[in-house]
């Protein structure tokens, strides 16, 4: 999420804590966490308890039209100064446009707010141009490599928990994009921090269960050097652990093999060109080795022997093998087939 978006949230939340209100409020976008801070925060502060009983309602798209939803909206509240309509999952309404006349002439004590998760309102409709006058946030998801990681310090920083940048960037590569996860792993530092000022690789090991040396990041680094012995190794302890499952390292080497198969295809080498399709400054060397080590038929089955493994670990054409065992043949099968010209 671009820095400017980040500030955005951090100013609709603290307007919120300042009491300061708007008649509409439109969220959307691809990261539903912000839409569902945003929400909640809503939800839990500004009404009072008694307020609420006459006061908030939620809607579901699924379960009402548009026109129901604006009735309700220019009502006025009872026995309070505001009353709160949430319209959740509006990406469901065939006809979203419909609320451009509300949008037009809202009803000031009316706090209407409207989330359409998974996309972005067109920024040319009329609905997104008369929404402009209000609060009209897009909450875009986080860049893994630069983004990630700083939000993860921020997040951390605001609960008086400071964290290294390796940590975050450990942290980041290991759970994802997924803000609603990575908060919630997050939390778990937090709560068991005891008299902790800072996160240290033992607590992100003990309460989130990543290893600084046993880590998909570091079997690819691994891979990409063709040093074979660390390859094992590194399985070796990932695989021991009792809740091991194939399902996301296949999904890391899948990226992670097509990503030089477009290398090799296109033959770009410089660093502009590889962050240009998604690759982080961090792993540039990885791919460098990459590139040396693997011709362009080994890269391409590679990534046919992580399709059919997928398969395998589903149950298709594999008879009883559990993970740990389904991995160490897909390693043996990239490392040890015959060399593949290019």
């Amino acid at each position: 999420m671009p820095a400017d978006s980040i500030q955005e949230y951090g100013k609709i939340i603290q307007e919120l804590k300042s009491r300061r209100f708007y008649p509409v409020y439109l969220l959307h976008g691809e990261e539903s966490y912000f839409i569902d801070e945003i929400v909640n925060y809503i939800e839990n502060n500004v009404l009072t308890e008694a307020e609420k009983a006459f006061n908030q309602t939620v809607f579901y798209a699924k379960d009402v039209e548009v026109s129901s939803v604006i009735e309700s909206a220019r009502r006025y509240p009872m026995m309070a100064n505001h009353q709160v309509i949430v319209v959740k999952e509006a990406q469901g309404f065939k006809k979203l446009d419909e609320f451009e006349s509300y949008f037009e002439n809202p009803v000031p004590t009316t706090i209407l707010v409207i989330c359409v998760k998974g996309k972005k309102v067109d920024g040319r409709s009329k609905l997104f141009k008369a929404s402009k006058k209000f609060v009209s946030f897009e909450s875009k998801r986080l860049y893994e490599d630069s983004e990630l990681p700083q939000w993860i310090k921020q997040y951390l920083g605001d609960r008086k928990l400071q964290i290294s940048e390796a940590n975050c960037m450990l942290i980041a590569d290991h759970v994802g994009s997924d803000l609603s996860k990575v908060a919630n792993e997050l939390d778990k530092l937090i709560i068991n921090k005891g008299e902790l000022t800072e996160v240290n690789e033992a607590m992100i090991e003990k309460y989130i269960g990543i290893s600084k040396e046993f880590n998909v990041f570091e079997m690819l680094t691994a891979l990409a050097n063709r040093n074979n012995k660390r390859i094992f190794y590194i399985n070796h302890h990932m695989s021991s652990a009792k809740d091991f499952s194939i399902i996301p390292l296949l999904s890391q080497f899948n990226s992670f093999f097509m990503k030089g198969v477009v290398l090799k295809q296109t033959q770009v080498k410089d660093q502009k060109g590889m962050m240009a399709i998604g690759i982080g400054f961090r792993q540039i060397r990885d791919f460098e080795k990459l590139l040396s080590n693997y011709s362009l038929a080994e890269l391409e089955n590679a990534m046919a022997l992580v399709a059919e493994y997928d398969l395998k670990s589903k149950g298709v054409n594999q008879m009883n093998v559990g993970d740990s065992e389904l991995m160490k043949e897909l390693l043996f099968k990239i490392l040890y087939r015959p060399t593949l010209a290019n």
